[in-house]
């Protein structure tokens, strides 16, 4: 219900129709001083009513806050970064936050200036960074981060030092699926691994390193064709292997289509693994052995974090976050051909 001009109502006609003050309004939407139930819920039912909505450019001018985050993720479009995308924005709404999310184009600096300058100007209160397949601009993230909330969420980056992030246990996930196949009796493994620069890619190569230590690393993207395009190279080198590390679904996804295609079964000929639980691990025909890692719980406890930082004023008591990871064991991974 609104006006007859079609105009949600103004804080002052709520007052007038609640029969209080308009400090009384602000303090029920700012919960920043106390009200007496029965008016907070009287003022409340008037606000769904007649579809009051605070002016977000007063606010800030008030408080010099706008009660709005952001999130920079390299595309919003991956299931991955979709999913932490969305766990900022449930914490950011149960904490009344609202959140404008960014696409980086895999951290184009340029995308990344425009985003840095929102925080820069105050449009949003702090920001949410989720690296790409390169490293950031590491100087400009940092001069923003030396004047404004940053969280990394994600991926870590050692000369953050200073910054709190949330990432999951890469090199302990790593680690057991790593162990899993030597014990089911591989010993010739070939990793396709994500962008070298990456700390968890450094991390879960790590992790495979220490049950296969002589196995065969490549690099590249975190995709369909950088797993498929490795297979392919590897088939026409005659590269020998009967274990396959993907750094990520989708390249264990490439790989076992690419190994299809030359006539090799998964996992009867060919062990098949990745690591991060997406949707389609789980729907594929034999299910894919991977390492589920909590995308939701990465953006809630970025957003958690942030926001805790901003209501304390400060960061010196906002600690780093890692989330623990499950090894799930499907019907991709099974002991090595005997011949």
């Amino acid at each position: 219900m609104t006006e007859p001009n079609g105009k949600p109502w103004t804080m002052q006609q709520i007052a007038d129709a609640a029969g209080v003050s308009v400090t009384t309004v602000s303090h029920t939407i700012s919960g920043k001083r106390p009200v007496s139930p029965q008016t907070a819920q009287r003022i409340k039912g008037l606000i769904d009513e007649f579809g009051y909505v605070p002016d977000a450019g007063a606010r800030r001018l008030q408080s010099g806050r706008s009660r709005m985050i952001g999130l920079a993720v390299p595309d919003i479009s991956n299931w991955f970064f979709g999913r932490i995308a969305r766990g900022v924005e449930e914490m950011a709404n149960e904490l009344d936050y609202g959140l404008i999310v960014c696409s980086t184009a895999n951290s184009d600096p340029r995308r990344e200036q425009r985003y840095f300058n929102m925080i820069r100007t105050r449009l949003i209160d702090g920001l949410i960074y989720t690296a790409g397949r390169q490293m950031p601009q590491t100087n400009e993230l940092q001069k923003v981060a030396a004047s404004a909330p940053v969280v990394l969420a994600d991926e870590g980056i050692d000369s953050f030092a200073s910054i709190p992030w949330v990432t999951s246990a890469n090199l302990d996930g790593a680690r057991q699926l790593a162990r899993h196949v030597r014990e089911l009796g591989h010993t010739r493994a070939v990793v396709i691994a994500g962008f070298a620069g990456l700390n968890s890619t450094i991390e879960r190569v790590a992790g495979i390193r220490e049950s296969f230590p002589n196995a065969l690393v490549l690099y590249g993207d975190f995709d369909i064709d950088a797993g498929y395009d490795s297979i392919d190279d590897l088939l026409a080198n005659d590269v020998s292997f009967t274990a396959v590390f993907g750094g990520n679904d989708l390249i264990a996804v490439g790989a076992i289509k690419r190994l299809r295609e030359q006539g090799l079964t998964v996992p009867a000929d060919v062990t098949v693994v990745g690591f991060d639980d997406i949707d389609i691990a789980s729907v594929i025909t034999p299910g894919l052995t991977t390492v589920r890692q909590d995308a939701s719980g990465l953006g809630r406890n970025s957003a958690r974090l942030l926001i805790e930082g901003l209501e304390a004023g400060s960061f010196e008591a906002v600690a780093s976050v890692v989330l623990p990871v499950e090894l799930i064991v499907r019907g991709t991974s099974a002991a090595p051909p005997t011949a």
